[in-house]
């Protein structure tokens, strides 16, 4: 007969037998004894918890000519046409391969069928969140509403995928990971039965390696036998997984405590010389550290796992860290295996790493004191220049507008009239009162490269909408535009304006506010009259009537043109 592995061979074969998922076989085993047998079971968990083996223990128990019963026998053509996978009653459908909606269909018209040998007819789906979004569909009808006779169990490691419409009407059981301590019962009972001697730590070893997994920890153990010759030694297993051992990781922690580097040094050579997996050795590190962080905030907890047996070793090792180091620690291992994973030389980055650990005091003022100063220092010059660069711009803006508010002030008057003609009405005219600008070259300029920025970035419906609009002027903390009368002005102050003031930043280096003011539409200037006399003096406040207002009136006409501006409008000017 050809050789069985050991994780089918020592699969469970009843209730009993199922290891570390007491929670399940007792509620199953209640349900059974008093008939409250569901049509639907969803069982969810990490891979070889014992999803799949209980569904054909709980499909046995319902089959076995003794039961149902808690307890199937194995011995009952049911029970070992079962066990052996060929009976007509039982049926493990794998999802990954038959996902589409024809299986479902298929499957949907043979559960009309009545039992063939058994009492009732089982699915087993195994990873069932594999099906697709159309089998599920096609699935809903049959698993609410199935024949007495069928029951559907499913398995799967990604509960998450399974819609919700197919859990509500499943009894969802959750698989827990294995102890350590639990697969090692389990491992002494298998190499007892084999006639195999093996080291209790050899065994420890399998077990953590596992990682809760019953089926791993047996698939590892045949692993290790295939090459022990009858025993199995903790250094046979730590040469076959590739483990660096707990000798190994006790050196490290002594040469990291007592900050000998020349001996980490060599110690990460020996492990590359001898072929072990970098990644592999932070991994035992990290969990190494992680005892010891534990022993530190609780002591020795009954129940959790702390990598090493050897509770001396553990508080002597404990007693030269303190919780903040070895945390610091922990996380400084986790970034050497990210950067291992990008590094074209992943043994620069342990090397770096282990260094930096045995002078942590160094490290730790820099991470704990302030995290990431070392990386500010480095671009601390990056940003000087472009602060250097921005006050320069900003220098020669400000010049700009302070020279335009001295001329704007020599032709103003006290009292807020004008000294000499008052301006004709241009073809817009501002509703709003104005902001307090200047308008210059440069900012009519910048305008216009602001209008190229938009060109050139590909924002075209921004460009087309802002095209319209007038530069009104810029201050230190301002730059305004008019807006055409209607919609436009809404439009480009809640929908436009990032765009607008980030092109107008780019091309001027200043991080000015957009203000809108909407303009009133002005009909087109009459054209000027020819061979005007340009020594005809300027029109005074006589020429308006001004000087023969009171004070009262002349104080109301000072405070219009603060609101509306001081350029008064000729008469024949305003529209009819």
């Amino acid at each position: 007969m050809a050789y069985m592995a050991l994780y089918r061979k020592w699969r469970p074969d009843n209730f009993a037998n199922l290891v570390g998922q007491d929670h399940v076989s007792h509620t199953l085993a209640n349900a059974i004894k008093s008939g409250r047998i569901g049509h639907a079971y969803l069982f969810s968990g990490p891979r070889g918890t014992g999803k799949t083996s209980t569904a054909k223990i709980l499909a046995k128990a319902l089959n076995c000519e003794k039961g149902p019963t808690t307890e199937p026998c194995n011995e009952c053509p049911a029970c070992q046409r079962i066990n052996s996978g060929n009976s007509m009653d039982v049926f493990e459908i794998d999802a990954a391969s038959n996902r589409g909606i024809d299986e479902i269909r298929d499957l949907r018209e043979t559960v009309k069928f009545a039992p063939v040998n058994g009492r009732f007819k089982v699915y087993i789906i195994d990873e069932v969140h594999m099906l697709t979004t159309e089998a599920f569909n096609a699935l809903l009808k049959t698993l609410e509403e199935p024949p007495e006779h069928v029951v559907f169990i499913m398995a799967t490691t990604e509960v998450h995928k399974v819609p919700a419409t197919i859990q509500s009407r499943c009894q969802r059981y959750d698989f827990k990971r294995i102890t350590v301590d639990d697969i090692l019962v389990r491992l002494k009972t298998v190499v007892n039965d084999m006639g195999i001697k093996a080291e209790d730590e050899a065994l420890r070893m399998i077990a953590v390696k596992a990682e809760g997994g019953m089926r791993d920890a047996l698939s590892l153990l045949d692993q290790c036998i295939a090459l022990s010759d009858q025993s199995l030694t903790m250094e046979r297993v730590q040469q076959l997984l590739g483990l660096v051992g707990k000798e190994w990781l006790d050196k490290l922690v002594d040469a990291l405590q007592t900050k000998n580097t020349s001996d980490v040094l060599s110690m990460v050579n020996e492990l590359i010389a001898s072929g072990k997996d970098l990644q592999q050795v932070l991994g035992e590190l990290g969990m190494h550290f992680r005892g010891l962080m534990i022993f530190k905030a609780a002591g020795l907890v009954d129940g959790v796992d702390y990598y090493t047996p050897e509770s001396e070793n553990i508080k002597k090792q404990a007693a030269g860290f303190t919780q903040e180091q070895i945390v610091w620690i922990i996380r400084r291992i986790h970034e050497a295996v990210g950067e291992m994973k990008w590094s074209p030389q992943p043994r620069i980055a342990v090397e770096a790493a282990l260094l930096e650990i045995c002078q942590w005091e160094s490290a730790q003022k820099g991470n704990f004191a302030s995290d990431g100063a070392s990386a500010n220092n480095q671009e601390k010059s990056v940003d000087d220049g472009r602060i250097a660069q921005l006050e320069a711009k900003l220098a020669k803006v400000m010049g700009m507008l302070r020279n335009g508010a001295t001329v704007s002030a020599a032709n103003k008057p006290a009292g807020g009239r004008p000294a000499g003609a008052p301006s004709k009405a241009q073809t817009i005219q501002p509703m709003a009162r104005p902001v307090a600008v200047n308008v210059t070259e440069d900012g009519m300029a910048l305008w216009q490269q602001t209008l190229a920025e938009l060109k050139n970035t590909g924002k075209n419906q921004v460009l087309a909408c802002i095209q319209n609009c007038t530069f009104m002027g810029m201050n230190d903390t301002q730059f305004i535009i008019g807006t055409p009368p209607g919609v436009i002005k809404g439009l480009i102050e809640r929908v436009y304006r990032k765009n607008v003031e980030e092109a107008f930043g780019a091309v001027s280096g200043l991080s000015l506010q957009m203000v809108c003011q909407e303009m009133a539409a002005r009909p087109e200037p009459k054209p000027p009259v020819e061979n005007i006399q340009e020594d005809v003096p300027p029109p005074t406040d006589d020429d308006f009537g001004i000087s023969e207002l009171d004070d009262v009136e002349k104080q109301r006409l000072d405070t219009a043109m603060e609101v509306f501006g001081d350029g008064l409008v000729h008469p024949e000017d305003l529209p009819e």
